[in-house]
């Protein structure tokens, strides 16, 4: 799959999120941003161009089959579009292409993870609500700092979402490959 494929992927995914002329924007921002031919890792999964892209669609998928299967709760219908296909906004940026090679970028001047595609997001595209913001932050769940391991459980408890989040992105990352 390309780029080209990837942008056809993401506008036909996303209508529920963003009407059409909104879309036709967020795809110009995304791409500005690399969102759609940037690696997921260069280390681990989804070691290659444009795997972010399949990576936070992979997470989408499993998490709106977990919402149908499941039937879990959202504050809002488009919860779980936004919050896989947003999870690792952090990544746009984290890259640079050298070559053919992807390096990772030391002149970044946000660190962080979940905390980082939160502010990515909201800088981008508005507002999330406080449960997406739970499940875009602690989707790293127990992978993150040890130190944060009780506020991801006091997370999981208010907003049950926010486990299966983290499981979307291990079953994305560590069963699918990408």
């Amino acid at each position: 799959m390309d780029k080209e494929d990837r942008i056809k992927q993401f506008r036909e995914s996303m209508k529920c999120c963003f009407p059409y002329r909104l879309r036709a924007n967020t795809v110009l921002r995304l791409d500005s941003v690399n969102f759609f031919t940037a690696p997921a890792s260069i280390n681990h999964h989804g070691a290659y161009s444009g795997a972010l892209f399949d990576h936070s669609l992979t997470v989408m998928g499993l998490l709106l089959d977990y919402t149908e299967k499941l039937n879990l709760q959202w504050s809002r219908p488009e919860s779980p579009y936004i919050v896989g296909m947003f999870h690792d906004l952090c990544k746009c940026g984290n890259y640079t292409l050298k070559g053919d090679k992807w390096e990772y970028n030391r002149n970044q001047i946000l660190p962080g993870h979940g905390e980082k595609s939160v502010i990515m997001y909201q800088q981008m595209f508005g507002q999330l609500t406080t449960e997406e913001i739970a499940c875009i932050r602690w989707h790293m769940g127990a992978f993150d700092d040890k130190e944060n391991w009780e506020y991801y459980s006091r997370a999981v408890f208010q907003f049950p979402n926010v486990l299966y989040t983290h499981t979307a992105d291990m079953a994305a990352a560590h069963i699918v490959g990408v």
